[in-house]
């Protein structure tokens, strides 16, 4: 026997579909068809307004509509037409609306079977409310075995989900989370423990991704919090960690003994990270895809994307230029609360490696991108001119300000800005030695080096420091007692007001070395330069 469908139940079922959609216009559509569908209770007036009402909403999706709009609009008719026919007065244009939802069926099952789980949400509706119709029966196992077909082949075991970017990772789990809750709301599960083990981590991993307020970060400002509510509410039912990380970023305050998600997340199977500085509501994110030969990088500060698109580059030997000659490995990932590093690497012609950082300090909301092209161990290459050029697609529309006298650029508007630093090059523009530029929506860097060479891209992502006195200097790096050439180390000071931090690389063998004071004897080392001139250390990576 068929589901009896209340009206309050049919409102709220038109509803949960009207917050799936992605356009403002189909929001409000299927709003007032769920509003139309409260009058319409015992009247037969009103009854042939509604049926008039759904049959004009798929007339409107079937008009080279959007996909996704399609088929939202045939299951908020298959909850209408599934009212209508239970013990009301139905008009004559009931049938009518049966059998158009019978011929898009046809058209579902055709896309099912290609792989696109759009309709698998409808199928599943259309076959449970109608499972007595021989043309709806079997509609169900096909739209499950799609979905679960789909969870298992882009969903990870640490649930990164393996698409393009965070925005369309999200609207796979959006996908995914509602047909499992169009099963529960027609009365069975939607799949098996194992699928279920798998969607709840990919929820738990669509949660990093999430601004402030629960919201996806866009290139103008946030995207509507109903595209993202579907995962907030998922993560709310599962409880613990999750739960309590909607609630912060919905701007509550967590609890000292209430433990959230870890800000920092690397699943190297996938070759995908995403770095947090916190869950607030200027936190920053970053996330990194390294699987192809150039990786993709995402930097969203509170509820604006600033960054969205590959992280080229580009190095040539004497003019001669150098393609990888291998995939990304990672060389080193450490996440801490004071700080979150990773380094990946790729081999290069000639003994030549190019190794890519991508650091994150929580505390002072600060990124470091930085790029070193160095020799492999065991290599002694001959000194040799490099020429190198990186790339950072800007998002969408995005706003940069560079500055008249000095070589920093400010990066979007209002309270989601970064100041970018291209720290080996001197501060004030002078001719040679390289250069930052906005060009074709991508900040470029570009600059020279000799053997090795040390790109790095200081951000300081504290809009409040944008207009405070600021300064950068390339260290001199000393080893018992003599001075290094720029190949074989590098060290940078940063004011930014009242704040300094030091920053060390070695592009050679780790020795103990000594720069503005500080004795050194690692690869790598981040700090904070205190008032009294001790340097308070951040990060040190052997």
């Amino acid at each position: 026997e068929r589901r009896r469908i209340g009206s309050a139940t049919l409102r709220r079922r038109i509803r949960e579909v009207a917050r799936l959609a992605a356009s403002s216009g189909w929001h409000a559509r299927l709003d007032d068809l769920a509003r139309l569908a409260g009058r319409a209770c015992r009247s037969p007036r009103r009854i042939a307004v509604f049926e008039a009402a759904v049959g004009a909403c798929l007339d409107t999706a079937a008009e080279g509509r959007p996909p996704a709009e399609r088929w939202l609009a045939c299951e908020a008719a298959c909850w209408a037409v599934a009212w209508l026919v239970k013990d009301r007065p139905a008009g004559g244009s009931a049938g009518e609306l049966f059998e158009r939802l019978v011929g898009e069926a046809h058209e579902a099952r055709a896309r099912l079977a290609a792989g696109d789980t759009l309709p698998a949400r409808f199928a599943l509706v259309l076959s449970r409310l109608f499972s007595e119709v021989d043309a709806c029966r079997h509609l169900e196992g096909e739209s499950r075995a799609a979905v679960v077909a789909e969870v298992g082949r882009l969903t990870a075991p640490s649930g990164f989900v393996n698409v393009a970017d965070s925005g369309a990772a999200l609207e796979r789990v959006v996908r995914w989370t509602a047909f499992r809750d169009a099963a529960a709301a027609t009365g069975k599960a939607a799949w098996d423990d194992g699928v279920e083990r798998r969607w709840r981590a990919a929820v738990r991993v669509a949660v990093s991704l999430l601004g402030s307020g629960g919201r996806l970060a866009g290139a103008s400002g946030p995207c509507p919090r109903r595209f993202t509510a579907v995962v907030s509410r998922a993560a709310r039912r599962l409880g613990g960690r999750a739960a309590r990380t909607v609630a912060v970023l919905r701007g509550r305050r967590a609890r000292r003994d209430g433990k959230v998600l870890p800000a920092a997340l690397h699943d190297p199977a996938s070759a995908v990270a995403v770095l947090r500085s916190g869950w607030g509501r200027r936190s920053v994110r970053v996330m990194l895809h390294y699987r192809d030969a150039m990786p993709r990088l995402e930097l969203a500060v509170g509820e604006r994307l600033l960054f969205d698109g590959a992280w080229d580059w580009r190095v040539a030997v004497d003019g001669m230029p150098l393609e990888p000659e291998g995939p990304w490995a990672v060389s080193c990932w450490e996440a801490g609360r004071k700080a979150v590093f990773l380094e990946i690497a790729a081999p290069l012609p000639g003994g030549r490696q190019i190794e890519r950082q991508v650091v994150i300090l929580p505390r002072d909301r600060v990124v470091l991108l930085a790029d070193s092209i160095t020799l492999a161990p065991g290599v002694d290459a001959a000194a040799a001119t490099l020429l190198y050029r990186g790339r950072l697609r800007l998002a969408a529309g995005q706003v940069t300000e560079p500055a008249v006298e000095t070589r920093d650029v400010v990066i979007g508007a209002g309270a989601g800005r970064c100041l970018a630093l291209p720290l080996s090059l001197p501060e004030w523009r002078v001719a040679g030695r390289g250069t930052l530029a906005v060009d074709d929506d991508s900040l470029v860097l570009e600059q020279a080096g000799r053997t090795r060479l040390y790109a790095p891209l200081w951000l300081d992502c504290d809009s409040r420091r944008i207009g405070a006195p600021l300064t950068w200097r390339q260290l001199t790096v000393a080893d018992t007692r003599h001075n290094l050439p720029a190949h074989q180390a590098a060290g940078f000071r940063v004011q930014s007001g009242f704040e300094q931090w030091l920053l060390y690389r070695s592009l050679d063998a780790a020795r103990n070395r000594t720069l503005l004071g500080c004795n050194v004897s690692c690869d790598f080392l981040v700090g904070r330069v205190r008032r009294s001139g001790v340097v308070a250390r951040t990060l040190e990576i052997q």
